[in-house]
């Protein structure tokens, strides 16, 4: 094993001894992890980690690379990240795309990327659709790179859109940690590929999703692994679908088709609008339950498909026109657009 100078080879913190409840903290310093990476590696036991919720500073002429999950398309739409390409080349990298069912048309995602993209002004050089598991898509993605005129490349996104894993990737690191706790990267790893320099930078903070209200030990069961299998069905006035103990939703004026894409261990009940609240409550049905839990209506009004975006656990799709009420935490994010694919 490789052995430190003075950062945590499992997520970058600067180690020392002097303070356990800081990050970085290990009994020696000879080692190459802190306390808190190796305890994650060898017994599943995670503490919290720092979130950083600003973009880092760039060198000059850099490529600036977002990383971010086919889950999380619609947090782009409204952080400051779509500003970006004022001052530096940004690439997108659309990671997570093997979540997708395998009939998902790409380039009916792309285009609805496209178009997004230009309603909200995000500013963009390339959009790449790729899957930090697929081979041949981290072929591509070293032959872009390779012929790109910059030397350093800078890795962004929110927590758990895959960043650490193309950075492995690219720089042949067998260190740097990958599993889906949220926030481990902490401080900026760096790396070579070809004549150019990597950097993985720490993921950006979103509010509201799994690990605010979850111990690591029962989100990193929830967050999608696989291909989705997708639970199509039909939801008439008063239904409603209950999903993992944590978001509910009702159809409160008309009827439409849903499609839920979630891992396959969260599992989802019907019911009916009246018994949400009561089922939500009933331990005998689901494991998970929120100390709260609050409505919020949407009007869908088009006869288009929409998409909810659950946190970072899922998303589920309806068509319009109808009206739907969701039960959720007040804190759970929850977001609405329309479908990026079908």
């Amino acid at each position: 094993m490789l052995k430190n100078t003075d950062t945590c080879l499992g997520c970058g913190s600067h180690l020392q001894n002097e303070n356990p409840n800081q990050v970085g903290y290990t009994i020696n310093l000879e080692k190459p992890f802190c306390m808190s990476c190796y305890r994650l590696m060898h017994y599943g036991d995670a503490k919290a980690h720092h979130h950083p919720d600003q973009l880092p500073d760039f060198e000059a002429n850099s490529l600036v690379v977002v990383v971010t999950s086919v889950l999380y398309l619609d947090t782009i739409l409204n952080s400051d990240i779509k500003r970006l390409g004022d001052h530096q080349k940004v690439v997108y990298l659309i990671n997570q795309i093997d979540l997708l069912p395998q009939s998902t048309s790409k380039n009916y995602l792309l285009g609805k990327i496209q178009k997004n993209f230009r309603l909200f002004r995000v500013l963009y050089d390339e959009i790449i659709l790729m899957s930090a598991k697929n081979p041949l898509d981290i072929e591509n993605l070293k032959d872009y790179l390779k012929h790109t005129k910059f030397k350093n490349i800078y890795l962004i996104g929110l927590q758990n859109s895959g960043k650490t894993t193309i950075f492995k990737e690219l720089t042949g690191n067998k260190e740097a940690l990958t599993m889906p706790k949220a926030a481990l990267t902490q401080s900026i790893l760096k790396g070579s590929f070809e004549n150019k320099l990597i950097f993985d930078t720490p993921g950006l903070y979103q509010s509201g999703y799994l690990h605010e209200f979850l111990p690591y030990d029962t989100y990193k069961d929830i967050l999608p692994k696989q291909e989705f299998k997708p639970r199509n069905g039909y939801m008439k006035l008063n239904d409603a679908i209950i999903i993992g103990g944590l978001v509910a939703i009702s159809v409160i004026k008309g009827e439409t088709k849903s499609t839920l894409f979630v891992r396959d261990e969260v599992k989802h009940h019907l019911t009916k609008d009246e018994k949400v609240l009561s089922v939500l409550n009933n331990e005998a049905i689901f494991d998970i339950k929120m100390d709260q839990y609050i409505t919020e209506d949407f009007k869908l009004k088009d006869d288009v498909k929409y998409q909810f975006t659950l946190a970072d656990f899922g998303l589920i799709q309806f068509m319009g026109p109808v009206t739907l009420r969701i039960y959720r935490h007040p804190k759970m994010y929850v977001s609405l657009s329309e479908g990026f694919f079908r």
